[in-house]
């Protein structure tokens, strides 16, 4: 028996929780639910018009009633929880903590984005936890309270933090409140608990003084338990993040009674994710950097540098908006097409924001994604050649995916290699 709440992707058999959403109320999809097989649903108020008979459990909020669900499974199965935040990295950081720990124990990790209470909670429900597994759980933050509401939940054992930088300072305001919002999941540590904090980032090194466990350090510093010397791995990943990745990854790794040795031969295991500096194979002989997960300053300076460091006739950088920056948006997309100018022999930017930005000398705008792919099915002026090094990147809301999907060599599934491609999405 699964939960469900999204009629999209119910199979029958699950149970349908109707969550009430910004845009849209789950309660208005119990009978399309029930009519695709759903077993039952969980509802916040009555409904008329269902089958007599149908398991309906009312509550007073359905997401705090998964959550608790989900809560007391971890209990009974006395599973261990290693809760990753930061600014960027933390989906790959989760990986290669999943992978690291794979080598000794069950291992349970959040898919994909599935960073929030709804998304932690379905994922332990729907998954067969063993006795004593470790949950490997990303936990997202839009603002102050975001991490700390997920620990009373789902406390961590083990505590990540990657790093922070200025990113959702729409919803957050400042960069002081991300630190605040970030240094959440090291103070839900008990005595008990460590924190893996990495020291070369100076906003998390000063987390240590909030944590009453153990803290771990990683990085360059002499101070740091894990350092880069420790990484003997050859990591088949791209960018210049991944050592930081890979150290705390061993970090964890070092928690959980592996040693050094096992820890670099499961990272040697990894990899690359789906949209996160995924290099591909592209038309016409190209080779395809796909990164569309998502995008924020820092990231996009790290995919830009992989661009620059791979052998190309020319580079050519697909860059569209970075949103949910607040005030520095301006600053950072001037930065970004300044910084892609120099590293890129073509540059081509797309989306509103970045249409704002003054003319520069060799830079082409374009509105939207769907505009790019349609120039690109039309003219040879945007097409890359033979030997030609192509990076694709831009936040999830300008959907630039679909450039990589127009530029991806025939041969390969968009569905297998890139993000955001199945039914629900190619309807947004």
């Amino acid at each position: 028996m699964g939960y469900s709440t999204d009629t999209r992707t119910l199979k029958p058999g699950d149970i349908f929780v109707a969550i009430r959403g910004e845009r849209h109320d789950g309660h208005d999809f119990v009978p399309d639910a029930l009519g695709k097989g759903a077993t039952g649903a969980v509802v916040e108020r009555s409904l008329a018009g269902l089958p007599h008979g149908m398991p309906v459990t009312i509550v007073e909020d359905s997401e705090r009633y998964l959550c608790g669900l989900a809560a007391e499974r971890v209990r009974q199965t006395r599973s261990q929880i290693i809760a990753i935040t930061g600014s960027v990295g933390k989906t790959t950081t989760k990986n290669a903590v999943s992978t690291v720990l794979r080598k000794r124990h069950w291992v349970l990790s959040t898919p994909g984005n599935f960073n929030t209470p709804l998304g932690i909670a379905l994922t332990i429900l729907n998954a067969t936890l063993l006795s004593g597994a470790r949950l490997v759980l990303e936990m997202g933050a839009t603002r102050r309270g975001d991490i700390a509401h997920l620990c009373t939940y789902f406390p961590p054992d083990v505590s990540v933090v990657t790093n922070v930088f200025g990113v959702h300072l729409s919803s957050f305001g400042s960069l002081e409140a991300v630190v605040d919002a970030k240094s959440e999941i090291v103070q839900a540590l008990t005595k008990d608990g460590v924190a893996c904090l990495n020291h070369d980032a100076l906003r998390v090194r000063g987390m240590a003084g909030l944590n009453g466990g153990q803290t771990i350090f990683f990085g360059r510093g002499a101070a740091c338990q894990v350092r880069p010397e420790h990484i003997t791995a050859s990591i088949p990943l791209l960018g210049d993040h991944v050592p930081a990745i890979a150290m705390a990854a061993m970090a964890v790794g070092r928690t959980q009674g592996l040693s050094d040795v096992e820890i670099n031969l499961q990272l040697e295991q990894l990899v690359p994710e789906r949209g996160r500096l995924n290099r591909l194979s592209g038309v016409d002989g190209c080779t395809l950097i796909d990164d569309t997960y998502n995008a924020s300053p820092r990231s996009a300076e790290v995919a830009l540098s992989v661009l620059r460091g791979i052998p190309a006739q020319r580079r050519i950088a697909f860059l569209g908006d970075m949103l949910e920056l607040g005030p520095p948006s301006a600053a950072a997309h001037e930065h970004i097409v300044r910084l892609a100018g120099m590293v890129s022999d073509q540059v081509i930017t797309v989306g509103p924001l970045m249409g704002a930005l003054a003319d520069s000398a060799g830079r082409k705008h374009f509105r939207n994604s769907e505009d790019v792919v349609r120039a690109l099915g039309m003219t040879e002026v945007y097409r890359p050649r033979d030997g030609d090094v192509v990076l694709v990147k831009g936040s999830q809301g300008v959907r630039m995916e679909r450039i990589s999907k127009a530029l991806l060599h025939p041969g390969l599934d968009p569905d297998a290699v890139l993000v955001r491609q199945n039914f629900a999405w190619t309807q947004v």
